[in-house]
């Protein structure tokens, strides 16, 4: 499930989106991802495969703030002449008729703030709606969607967006969509389906690609076969446990049934989805469109394929397209494959109507599952204040009062400066935001909801009254001017940032008002928004007083959700589907029983059938991939100084990038379970010049994001001991350099690790509450980590700090209170006393134009001029962070983490070979092979998991198989063996898997990369052009017998160290197994 996380920033993102693949995991710090929202630079680990630092297919975390083209070496906008692929759609005139008359244009827009120009049109005969984009982009953008209203919790619309892509008429095999996965160079592929309809995008930079993807997604949208088989495996179905004995027992199974049961199994998912249920009582948006697993066994074959009768029509579409293609193309391909097979029908029927609005406030209490790891058990409660807004589609003003309230949520959540920050986090009544706080606009009428998690059941009143005291307080002063300056600078920064997701940002951030005959240009209009609102403010002193006062106090739809934790609440669903499923059983006739069996059967002789992918078009790697890597000209020099220096001079469009690595390795080792909270508070507690408040507004006004983390350095041929060190790193606007560089001077040697007990005390309850929250959610993760931790040092040492032991530290230290901040405040003064020092600097890196980097050169220089000369060390025969990894020694692991979930996530890792390693790229290729062949038909098709694979870590030195949202444990871990033994089988591993593997292993290395990201693996892990070139000619080398052997040598018969995280009703059975049962927190399960 990919997550687009609705509108709380300054764009608009689209909804809350189920997706038909699992989404990618990497290394790094959960428990950072999920407390922090921000972006410090160069990240945690970041992913380096293939030489390429950052470079997996495009990720979808914030697609829709992406607000910049994505030009691999293009001018700044400021400069740039018109492109042809812009021009020619600037050209073009209402009226004008394309490919061959089949469609008129309607409007074009220019919008040369972001160097694109846009055109909508209509199809003709089936009324269909047409958005172009023209850029100076080469990573084009292709998304149909269709306005999809569930009425009830089903999952319908769901359960068809799985089906959909499992054949159609021109493609009849069993599943096109993942074996083009593996016959494509996507930069992305997936399809999505949010609250009010269903998409499905794609984006690739080669030509031949881009037509091949686009044939098959039409024929998937428009004629899918629709199979029950396909129904019964994508959706749900009745099996026994032995599928041919009908005596066995009867079980409930399905993708789409153990996705959901993954996806609502968090005390967040259900808080959302009552939250959305109550504020909109009477809509569409009151039903759970991904499927609610209660509800999802209800669904029948027939109900698909009318909702696919009535929805998946061209009458009922919008199509976004984006890139540097002639536009003219794309319409005639479409013409002739699709949308002139179609005549216009009325749709009018899936109009989504107004909600009705209520005229007295609501209030509701429902019962939600207790967080796996909480640190008060008496404080376990969720209460939020959620308002229904504009309506984005009849009012007059919908536009400004949208983009208006999103700037108000940002100055009244985000940030310690925030409003609701000082009255609600501050106040102690929680542990953090609840869930679902903040403005969202994905819908057709919007919304902003606030509140509290981790409450006292006695304290929720006060709760409420905090909420409507501060709305009251602000209705009467308004916002300070400087703050609001702050945001409208981040806009300027994100008008300026460039991204290689660009295109999909506008796709889906299109969506969720065009498909209900709104604007389509809604997210390229963020620049022109924020002047207009800096105008009507300008107007009017009164104007934000007067926007709160109508919009949040004298708002009559109002409601208020109180969740109360139920410890038992996934045992009790668990219960009641043993007890239905059972009353089925007892029901079910001879007959019945066996055609039950005879589905079953027929399901697994397809599954394990051959299918004929040569009707697919695929790409062909001699043709597509070249041989030499890209160079990106990083100049290595010193400072004045001494210190090494990296200068990468690209077009990163007027804003400065800065990094510099200083060493921690001789850290005294006791220190480590600290270095992250280190990284994440430096910029979060204030200086000696300002405090925690004021640094944080001078961040948001002058830069990026200004900020810290902890990695490691690996030698890519393991000839050198790994070194620790911590980044330090910020961004900004080439004229606020001097002040961004100020300020990490000013936090550097000035951070107030002393004297804010108060402020340490709500950073360390937040983030132990938000880590106790996302075990479950984040299981996958967790054993990825778990087992890898128990075979190799580096991973030992990041599980140490970002893992489930980071997790129970949290823990402790919330329950110690102020001990526990007292502990806190002595480890990070002294982690900052031995690392903030000019002695410990590895390397330090520009990324900017040209014509920067030499003044940020300058003051870089100064930065480091102002560290300490030299930082404290180890004492005496204290053991170190490089020694502690020196003296490592593994045993792999064998163990069960029991977390409230209903779902599994299963994890086997082996220890293979470095980088640099001539075995290294086969293994690599080995993981693309292992997963498209073999593990996706066993473990998601078969076992009914939402996703699984295989992947090895060439730096690393590490291969992982994994499942995902798995109903199965131990029979997984069977299925991991034997899908070693199936890869070192002579012959399974054909030149055809090769070829596939080539293709899913170079999307990934040559996807586009931002500007600044370029050089980055240089920088972070010295891997310079000569180990990428090296890299990249063994994968291209590659036969399917050096495949084989690394099978045979690296994981048959090997003893893998394993690792799930789940559902506590699976203790009985790997307990059995001989498998070690723990909880969140580690701590041995009791017997009971």
């Amino acid at each position: 499930r990919i997550t687009m996380i609705a509108s709380r920033t300054l764009v608009c993102a689209a909804s809350t989106l189920a997706s038909r693949i699992s989404p990618r995991f990497q290394r790094g710090n959960t428990v950072r991802a999920l407390a922090s929202g921000k972006a410090n630079g160069i990240g945690r680990r970041p992913i380096l495969i293939g030489g390429v630092a950052g470079v997996t297919t495009a990720q979808m975390g914030n697609l829709g703030n992406q607000q910049a083209r994505a030009v691999e070496a293009a001018p700044a906008p400021d400069t740039a002449a018109m492109a042809p692929a812009v021009a020619a759609i600037a050209a073009l005139k209402p009226g004008a008729k394309l490919a061959d008359g089949a469609f008129e244009v309607l409007a074009v827009n220019e919008v040369p703030e972001y160097n694109v120009a846009c055109v909508e049109l209509v199809h003709l005969k089936t009324g269909a709606r047409w958005m172009h984009c023209g850029a100076d982009d080469p990573n084009n953008v292709f998304n149909v969607a269709f306005r999809t209203t569930p009425t009830d919790d089903t999952g319908v619309a769901h359960i068809l967006e799985h089906t959909a892509l499992c054949g159609s008429d021109r493609y009849p095999i069993r599943d096109p969509f993942f074996n083009m996965l593996r016959r494509s160079l996507s930069t992305f592929m997936n399809a999505m389906t949010a609250a009010d309809f269903t998409c499905y995008p794609f984006s690739t930079m080669n030509e031949t690609d881009y037509y091949n993807l686009l044939g098959v997604y039409l024929d998937a949208a428009f004629f899918p076969k629709l199979s029950r088989e396909d129904f019964l495996q994508e959706g749900h179905r009745l099996e026994f446990k032995d599928m041919e004995d009908k005596n066995s027992q009867l079980e409930l199974k399905g993708v789409v049934f153990n996705e959901m049961k993954g996806a609502m199994g968090s005390q967040a998912a259900r808080f959302n989805r009552a939250l959305s249920a109550t504020l909109f009582p009477t809509s569409t948006y009151h039903h759970n469109s991904g499927g609610d697993p209660v509800s999802i066994p209800t669904l029948t074959h027939e109900d698909l394929t009318r909702f696919h009768a009535t929805h998946y029509h061209p009458s009922n579409a919008r199509v976004f397209t984006y890139g540097d293609l002639p536009l003219e193309r794309t319409l005639a391909k479409s013409q002739e494959l699709a949308l002139g097979k179609f005549d216009r029908i009325d749709v009018s029927a899936l109009d989504v109507a107004d909600e009705r609005r209520l005229t007295a406030p609501v209030k509701v209490e429902v019962p939600v599952p207790a967080d796996p790891v909480v640190p008060d058990p008496n404080k376990q409660s969720a209460v939020s204040v959620a308002y229904l807004m504009v309506n984005q589609i009849k009012e007059k003003e919908a536009e400004l009062e949208n983009f208006a309230l999103t700037v108000a949520s940002d100055l009244l959540l985000n940030g310690p400066q925030a409003y609701f920050h000082e009255t609600l986090l501050e106040s102690g009544l929680g542990s953090g935001f609840a869930p679902g706080t903040g403005y969202s606009s994905s819908r057709r009428e919007t919304s902003f909801a606030v509140g509290l998690k981790g409450v006292a059941e006695a304290d929720v009143p006060e709760v409420e009254a905090q909420i409507q005291g501060t709305l009251e307080r602000i209705a009467k002063e308004g916002f300070p001017k400087e703050r609001v300056d702050a945001i409208m600078h981040q806009v300027e920064l994100g008008a300026a940032k460039v991204s290689t997701n660009f295109g999909l940002g506008v796709a889906f951030g299109a969506m969720g008002t065009w498909v209900h005959g709104g604007d389509g240009m809604k997210p390229l209009k963020i620049p022109v928004l924020a002047a207009k609102l800096q105008a009507a403010i300008d107007a009017d002193s009164k104007y934000w007083q007067k926007l709160i006062q109508r919009r949040f106090l004298d708002n009559s739809h109002r409601v208020t959700v109180v969740g109360v934790a139920d410890k038992d609440y996934d045992s009790k669903l668990e219960e009641a589907e043993k007890k239905k499923v059972a009353e089925i059983e007892k029901s079910l006739t001879e007959e019945q029983k066996d055609a039950i069996v005879k589905e079953a059967v027929a399901l697994r002789a397809s599954q394990d059938g051959d299918q004929n992918a040569d009707i697919l078009p695929t790409l062909k790697v001699s043709e597509a991939v070249p041989r030499e890597i890209k160079h990106w000209n990083s100049l290595i020099t010193k400072t004045s100084g001494g210190f090494d220096l990296q200068i990468d001079a690209q077009p990163t469009n007027g804003i400065t990038f800065a990094n510099l690595l200083l060493d921690v390795s001789d850290l005294p080792d006791r220190l480590v379970p600290y270095l992250d909270l280190f990284a994440d508070f430096i910029t979060e507690l204030g200086t000696k010049t300002m405090d925690y408040k004021a640094l944080a507004q001078e961040e948001k006004l002058k830069t990026g994001g200004i900020g810290a983390g902890v990695d490691v350095q690996q030698s890519l041929d393991a000839s050198a001991p790994p070194r620790v060190y911590v980044s330090l790193s910020g961004s900004a606007l080439d004229r606020n350099v001097p002040a961004m560089f100020r300020l990490m001077a000013d936090v550097a040697t000035g951070a107030k690790w002393a004297g804010e007990d108060a402020r340490l005390g709500l950073l360390l309850s937040r983030r132990a509450a938000s880590a106790g929250a996302g075990v479950s959610q984040n299981g996958l993760s967790y054993a990825k980590g778990l087992a890898n931790a128990s075979i190799d040092p580096v991973a030992a040492l990041d599980y140490r700090t970002a893992g489930l032991p980071h997790v129970a530290l949290l823990q402790r230290l919330s329950r110690e209170k102020e001990a526990g901040v007292e502990e806190v405040a002595a480890a990070l003064a002294e982690i900052a006393a031995y690392a903030l020092a000019r002695n410990r600097v590895m390397r330090c890196r520009i990324s900017a134009k040209p014509e920067a980097c030499d003044p940020a050169v300058k003051q870089m220089e100064a930065f480091i001029d102002a560290l300490p000369p030299r930082g404290a060390d180890a004492v005496g025969d204290e053991l170190t962070l490089a020694q502690s990894l020196a003296s490592f020694s593994g045993a792999p692991s064998k163990t069960f983490v029991a977390t409230p979930t209903q779902t599994n996530y299963c994890a086997a890792s082996y220890l293979t070979v470095p980088y640099s390693h001539p075995d290294s790229a086969p293994l690599f290729l080995l993981g693309q092979a292992m997963s498209t062949s073999f593990l996706h038909r066993e473990i998601r098709e078969k076992g009914g998991a939402y996703g699984g694979g295989a992947s090895a870590a060439p730096v690393e030195g590490v291969f992982v198989l994994s499942s995902y949202r798995d109903p199965n444990t131990t029979a997984t871990v069977e299925t991991f063996e034997k899908a070693a033994a199936w890869a070192a089988k002579e012959g399974n591993l054909t030149q055809e898997i090769l070829e596939e593997a080539w293709l899913k292993a170079f999307k990934a290395i040559d996807a586009p990369l931002a500007p600044q990201s370029r050089g980055a693996s240089l920088f972070t892990n010295l891997m310079d052009d000569e180990s990428r070139q090296l890299f990249r000619d063994r994968l291209l080398d590659c036969t399917p017998g050096r495949m084989r052997e690394c099978a045979e040598k690296y994981l048959v018969g090997k003893t893998p160290a394993l690792a799930i995280v789940g559902n506590p009703a699976s203790v009985p059975d790997v307990k059995k197994a001989g498998w070690t049962c723990v909880d969140a927190e580690g701590n041995p399960l009791k017997e009971e």
